[in-house]
């Protein structure tokens, strides 16, 4: 299958990559963790060069910021790991629906 590397692909993928860093923290893994993180920013930057998600920059840039934050020892932000993770939801609903 050849699916189309649309934003809402691109965002159901970074929900993913979410998870695994959730799962990389649970585990004290600090190499996974950084791995994922990684991987979430490069996802972040691809988003931001298709056309439709132009107008949500500062949506994606606190995105960016949260989910650094989600890999300090000391976090800044005040986010429940629920609630980033169901911001994903949507996005995994509609490519699961696509197929």
């Amino acid at each position: 299958m050849n699916t189309q590397r649309t934003s809402t692909f691109l965002m159901a993928n970074l929900g993913a990559e979410v998870s695994r860093i959730f799962s990389a923290k649970d585990n004290h893994d600090e190499i996974q963790m950084r791995d994922c993180l990684e991987r979430a920013q490069k996802i972040l930057k691809e988003i931001m060069t298709i056309p439709d998600m132009k107008t949500r920059v500062v949506e994606m840039d606190t995105l960016s910021d949260v989910l650094t934050d989600t890999t300090r020892s000391n976090q800044i932000f005040n986010i429940q790991r629920k609630n980033l993770t169901s911001y994903f939801t949507p996005f995994m609903l509609k490519v699961m629906a696509s197929r």
